[in-house]
């Protein structure tokens, strides 16, 4: 087991490790020690920053002309998803271990192209949604433009089963629940209710 250590004074113990909230690439053991590192830190840190941005930046645009407005977040943790299955590091049931491997030796820590191989271990930080969503950016009423979901155009909150499970692609996130008061549309209500409705969509809300 690697133990980290404060990368300004290099103590081992007796803390919890910090990293950097904004590139993730420095470790410390304190808001001191974070403060006193950020006038050296500081241009490596928005260098890396935009370089994750600009990646992160081709896959924005979604099918509904909508587009995320968070961040491409890799997926470190264990959670469950509505399937009530457990899943691991990289949001894989089978071997994350394996998958943590292939991203750290092969892939050398290259989120961008693990990315473009792996799309299911990351998630939108905006709507809480898995990677490779594309159909649209269901924020609920946070975002820059209108949710182009359908219960923001019907005028109606996610339901409980919805939005009280605490999925691993949700985890730790605060999210909306909406609905976007910009979003309703009498016409486009009036079709995801007929369509949600003949789904079956709706039948446990």
């Amino acid at each position: 087991m690697t133990t980290k250590s404060c990368n300004v004074c290099g103590k081992t113990e007796g803390f919890v490790p910090q990293s950097c909230g904004r590139c993730k690439a420095r470790v410390f053991c304190g808001p001191e020690c974070q403060r006193s590192d950020w006038p050296s830190h500081k241009a490596t840190c928005n260098a890396k920053r935009a370089k994750e941005r600009k990646w992160q930046d081709r896959h924005r645009l979604c099918e509904d002309g909508s587009s995320h407005f968070g961040e491409i977040e890799l997926i470190t943790w264990e959670g469950e998803d509505y399937d009530g299955q457990q899943y691991g590091w990289g949001g894989t049931v089978e071997d994350p271990e394996g998958l943590k491997r292939k991203f750290e030796k092969e892939f050398r820590g290259d989120k961008g192209k693990f990315y473009d191989y792996w799309p299911s271990g990351f998630r939108w930080t905006c709507c809480g949604t898995i990677g490779d969503m594309k159909y649209g950016c269901d924020h609920h009423g946070t975002g820059p433009r209108p949710c182009t979901c359908d219960f923001c155009h019907m005028g109606k909150p996610l339901p409980d089963r919805l939005y009280s499970k605490e999925t691993i692609t949700r985890k730790g996130l605060t999210l909306s629940r909406g609905p976007d008061p910009r979003s309703f549309n009498h016409a486009k209500a009036a079709i995801a209710d007929t369509a949600r409705t003949i789904l079956g969509m709706d039948s446990e809300a």
